[in-house]
């Protein structure tokens, strides 16, 4: 590398040609300042090698290489993203090594582009991950004594959505041995996703109870058991973010956690005294549940729920509130539900029988509620409020409904305050877990009663909706206020 003459630029303190180089945002620009002389090339190798993304092998190759020609450009790295393609496959295996390499590694994120159930039912699958999870997530964890004791890699962020290197069928899927993950010390926010996760995970973690700083965990589109789950939880010493997810959009042979629900709860209550928030959808059990006996009330620190209204958790959390229980999670300040995306906004009589008694019926137990509703790519957000009143009770209903969000008094509203939100999700043409590039679903606000009940009540004077509730009788619905 040459060393040119004295410049303005080479004339300034360290402390602002790190400021420069930390402010350029065009990695073709930080090559070209690193090339210039070797004084520069310290202050913009920090910057360029601190976040990579790798789309191929080719670019895996590269960085390998570059690590050996200078190995403290290992020691740069923060976070990596691996977001491979299906036909850039090759040579992505060398990360096997690379990452061993990169001993400052704070964020990771791997994914592979599998199809997540079909091929793994043929005999000629090919899509299995290329790099061995369980191997490096045993190193990434290890600890070392030199200079001083410290884990090998200090993860703290890690998002996996991938198959294992080896086994048929299913056990491409296994969870198994890759669960040493959880037994990561650093490690604050895990996402899994497309994983089973079954009992075998067991042997892996369980010696290992309240021993991690785990605070975020998400499953995203995972089979899970409830002894998996079990185990799992059982190794934070106090996990504040959950979300399960099971499996919505691909087929399984695994009975979801809501047909065991006393166990399912059993789990969480591993993690009852931290937990503040908690998301379940999917795992759908085509079943009416009956009573369940159970209740969320001993989940003391929980705010904030969203649940399907299929979620075994939506019943339990029903059967808390009173009269069945005496006090729901005491600092609940917030449930989301996301109705079923199927119901269909066109019927005219009773289509949204169910969810105006939901709607009517959940702001008895909780005083903030939002609604989320999926349209699964089809009609539009005018659909929702139109259809929400319509059928013959809608009326009603309605009314019944403002009633409960009104506030006749300041020390009431201050007291009792309610508020109702509803929201659409617009389908973008993909499914979770959403990979590099895929367009996120977009969620837009529909209603909000802080907005829009003085308006609504004034809109409806004069209006059919007016005629229809003069003279009407409540007393077949139940006072929930």
């Amino acid at each position: 590398m040459t060393q040119p003459g004295q410049s303005r630029l080479l004339r300034l303190a360290d402390e602002l040609l790190i400021q420069i180089a930390q402010h350029v945002t065009s990695n073709r620009d930080l090559c070209s300042l690193a090339v210039t002389c070797s004084r520069l090339q310290g202050f913009a190798e920090p910057v360029l090698y601190s976040s990579i993304l790798v789309r191929n092998g080719n670019r895996a190759l590269k960085l390998f290489t570059a690590i050996l020609r200078r190995s403290s450009r290992a020691l740069f790295v923060r976070k990596i993203h691996i977001r491979y393609k299906s036909d850039g496959d090759d040579g992505i295996e060398i990360l096997n090594l690379a990452l061993l390499h990169l001993l400052k590694l704070k964020e990771l994120l791997i994914e592979a582009p599998c199809c997540n159930d079909t091929p793994s039912q043929r005999a000629d699958f090919q899509s299995q991950g290329k790099i061995d999870y369980a191997a490096y997530f045993d190193f990434a964890s290890s600890m070392t004594i030199h200079p001083q004791p410290h884990v090998q890699i200090p993860l703290e962020s890690l998002v996996l959505h991938s198959h294992n290197t080896r086994g048929p069928d299913r056990q491409a899927f296994d969870m198994g041995k890759n669960a040493v993950i959880f037994l990561h010390p650093t490690l604050r926010n895990l996402t899994i996703s497309c994983f089973d996760i079954g009992e075998n995970i067991k042997s892996y973690i369980s010696a290992s109870k309240n021993s991690t700083v785990l605070r975020s965990l998400i499953f995203d589109e995972c089979n899970i058991t409830t002894d998996g789950l079990a185990a799992i939880l059982s190794v934070p010493k106090a996990l504040e973010r959950l979300t399960i997810g099971e499996r919505l959009f691909h087929q399984s042979r695994h009975e979801p956690l809501g047909r065991y629900p006393a166990r399912f709860l059993k789990a969480l209550a591993l993690q009852e005294r931290s937990l503040t928030y908690v998301k379940h959808i999917g795992g759908h059990t085509g079943l009416s549940h009956q009573s369940t006996q159970l209740s969320l009330a001993t989940f003391s620190n929980i705010k904030n729920m969203k649940l399907a209204t299929d979620s075994i958790l939506t019943k339990i959390l029903k059967e808390t509130a009173p009269p069945w229980s005496p006090t729901i999670p005491p600092n609940l300040q917030l449930c989301l539900l996301l109705p079923s995306y199927d119901f269909n906004f066109d019927y005219q009589d009773d289509v949204w029988y169910t969810p105006m008694m939901s709607i009517i019926e959940w702001l008895g137990i909780v005083s903030n509620l939002d609604i989320v509703v999926d349209l699964n790519g089809r009609n539009s957000k005018d659909h929702v409020i139109q259809g929400l009143w319509k059928g013959k009770d809608g009326p009603r209903r309605l009314k019944h409904i403002l009633r409960l969000l009104a506030s006749p008094s300041p020390e009431q509203a201050r007291l009792n305050k309610r508020r109702l939100r509803i929201s659409v999700v617009r389908w973008t043409g993909f499914i979770p877990p959403y990979m590099y590039g895929e367009q996120l679903p977009e969620e837009e606000l529909v209603f909000d009663s802080d907005a829009y009940v003085p308006e609504l009540q004034e809109s409806l004077e004069g209006s059919e909706v007016s005629e229809a509730l003069e003279g009407d009788d409540d007393d077949d619905l139940v006072d929930l206020a």
